[in-house]
């Protein structure tokens, strides 16, 4: 086997969109640190596969489509050998729209160009390499769905709910040489700085894969990737640049640490597999329904337009107006949205396994997968290539909460149906038994 890397700063100007926080309408004010995106390629001989992170919020679907093809097109490596995943920080810029704010058009261009070309420098740099994979123990993040004294189910810090304790970690190194590259996974949102933030910043991951390459003097490349964290933030105590830090220094530590006790073996070969799924949304309204809707909707924002000084609901209740004028068109239309079109990807190095879902799996998913895998080690990856929503489990139906009852309404104008979570798994199950194959 051999293997390339490569690093590319995707920093966006001054003045920008902001992403993570959809309330947050203010530009950024200033870059407190640099972005990146970041490449791994593998070659055995047969196949060939890019794994590519970028310091973002999130892509859409369509976004990563683009960027895949591209790669297709100008590097000969399949569309499906190609998984593009972000870290989430949610202090970056803007790049898939959310109702009433949209991506700047120039910064996309760029952006779709350095993705594109990290990925030709690393397969142009291809050598014969080693890798293997492990875990570490980190206990960084904390289940967030709090129920409050009044019953109601929010945003907030539950210890008793599941958080995953693992930080996932891929090393591939060169034939008798040091670290390429380490790809490591956690799952927990890197929303550490809040909406009130505006200084661009990569936020704990991105100070974690510094912490990484800074140990390695900068001859290595690291990728973070979120991992299933649909209901998991980070444990912060604070909201600034001190517990960024302190959380990307420990998790950056325990990725170094693990590192020393993974055994690294030659001569692997590739696998892929692309999945896609279609997951069941609500029943469609009737016309006079969604009418009905968008007329309550118009009237809540006119109840509070001169009214509020409360400026994120007054943006809340305008993306409110736009999902109901969403849902009329689509009603008018009569033919609806049927279903929601997942993909689960699938990538093999040997016996350790990849797999990545464009969606934000809950952690409880994380738990099945690993049952489910009949490889040593299996890393997972939410929002790979894009992303539909939170994909929350059975039991989060059942409870409502944010990610079901809220969220939703910035993705599309159906939500979810409950019980996505057997097709999840199946899903997971086929893609996993084709890799080991």
């Amino acid at each position: 086997m051999r293997a390339g890397s490569a690093r590319v700063e995707i920093t966006p100007p001054k003045g920008l969109p902001m992403g993570g926080f959809p309330e947050r309408t203010d530009p950024s004010e200033g870059v407190h640190d640099p972005l990146f995106a970041r490449a791994l390629v593998l070659d055995d001989g047969a196949h060939r596969v890019a794994i590519l992170s970028a310091d973002l919020p999130e892509v859409s679907p369509a976004f990563a489509a683009e960027v895949r093809g591209r790669i297709q097109q100008e590097l000969g490596i399949p569309a499906e050998h190609v998984l593009l995943a972000t870290s989430h920080t949610h202090a970056g810029p803007l790049v898939m729209g959310r109702r009433v704010s949209a991506p700047d058009p120039l910064y996309l261009d760029t952006l779709r160009n350095r993705l594109v070309g990290v990925a030709r420098e690393a397969g142009g740099a291809l050598r014969p390499a080693r890798a293997g994979a492990g875990r570490a123990k980190v206990y960084l993040g904390v289940n967030r769905r709090e129920r409050a004294p009044d019953g109601r189910l929010g945003i907030g810090k539950n210890p008793a709910r599941y958080a995953s304790p693992y930080a996932h970690v891929l090393v591939v190194a060169e034939e008798g040489g040091g670290p390429l590259a380490l790809l490591f996974t956690y799952g927990a949102h890197p929303a550490v700085l809040g909406p009130r933030n505006l200084q661009v910043s990569g936020d704990y991951a991105g100070h974690a894969e510094r912490v990484v390459e800074e140990n390695f003097g900068d001859t290595a490349v690291a990728l973070f990737a979120l991992g299933f964290a649909g209901d998991v933030d980070a444990n912060h105590t604070k909201r600034n640049f001190d517990e960024v830090e302190q959380l990307g220094i420990a998790l950056g530590r325990a990725v170094i640490e693990e590192m020393k006790s993974i055994e690294l073996l030659g001569g692997l070969g590739l696998r892929a597999r692309s999945l896609r799924v279609p997951l069941p949304l609500e029943s469609l309204p009737s016309i006079e329904e969604a009418e009905s809707r968008l007329l309550a909707e118009r009237e809540r924002l006119a109840g509070i337009l001169g009214r509020s000084e409360d400026k994120s609901e007054v943006i809340r209740r305008r993306m409110r107006v736009d999902w109901a004028s969403e849902l009329v068109r689509v009603a008018s239309e009569a033919r609806g949205e049927q279903a929601a079109e997942l993909e689960v990807q699938g990538i093999a190095i040997g016996r350790i396994a990849i797999v990545g879902l464009s969606g934000e799996p809950f952690a409880e998913l994380e738990k099945g997968l690993q049952e489910l895998s009949p490889f040593p080690h299996t890393i997972p990856i939410g929002g790979a290539n894009g992303t539909i929503g939170y994909l929350p489990t059975d039991e989060a139906f059942a409870e409502g909460g944010y990610e079901v009852e809220t969220a939703p309404y910035l993705y599309g104008a159906l939500r979810l149906q409950p019980g996505i979570e057997p097709v999840l798994r199946q899903a997971l199950a086929r893609v996993l038994v084709d890799l080991a194959e």
